[in-house]
C-alpha cells in the first residue's frame, strides 16, 4: 500500500531556522486538517529529541520525523521542502548536527502502517537524483508524482 500524499500535505519552500520551527508548523498545518491530535506537536518534537531522524544522504540530506500512532487521525505523508537548509540532529550520532533540505513526515495511525511508510520514504530516499528533483519541485503534483514513481 503506497501511503497517501496530498497535494494540501505537500509544502513547498518552507521558511525556518530551525528543526524546531520546521515540526511546529508541519504540526501545526496537520492539526488544522484534523488530520493529528492535539498532543501531536509535543510528542513530535520530544521523539525529535530523543531520537534524531535527520538522514545525512549525501549532497542533499533529508529528516524523517514521526512520533506514535496514538498521537495521530489518520495514515499519510507530509513533505516538506526547505527555502533554505536547517540544522538537524544526525540520526547515526545525535551530538552531529547535519543540513536539511526536505522533510517527510509519516503520520500512522495503527502501528502496523509504520514499517509500511519507512519502507516507501526510504525507497524514495535511496535515489538521491531523485531527491534533489524534490526538492527543487515547485509543485505539490510534481512531488507527488515523484514519490509514486518509487511506491
Amino acid at each position: 500500500m503506497a501511503l497517501n500524499l496530498c497535494p494540501e500535505d505537500v509544502l513547498l519552500n518552507v521558511d525556518a531556522d530551525s528543526c524546531e520551527e520546521v515540526l511546529h508548523m508541519v504540526s501545526s498545518h496537520l492539526l488544522g486538517e484534523g488530520k493529528v491530535k492535539q498532543s501531536y506537536e509535543e510528542h513530535l518534537i520530544d521523539r525529535e529529541r530523543e531520537y534524531p531522524t535527520g538522514l545525512a544522504l549525501g549532497d542533499i540530506n533529508v529528516a524523517i520525523p514521526h512520533t506514535d500512532y496514538q498521537y495521530a487521525n489518520t495514515t499519510q505523508l507530509l513533505v516538506a521542502t526547505l527555502k533554505m537548509p536547517v540544522e538537524w540532529h544526525n540520526m547515526e550520532d545525535s551530538d552531529e548536527t547535519i543540513p536539511v533540505s526536505a522533510v517527510v513526515l509519516s503520520v500512522f495511525d495503527k502501528p502496523e502502517h509504520q514499517l509500511e511508510a519507512l519502507q516507501q520514504i526510504i525507497g524514495v530516499l535511496q535515489n538521491q537524483e531523485l531527491v534533489a528533483r524534490i526538492v527543487t519541485s515547485d509543485s505539490a503534483q510534481q512531488v507527488i508524482e515523484l514519490f509514486d514513481q518509487e511506491g
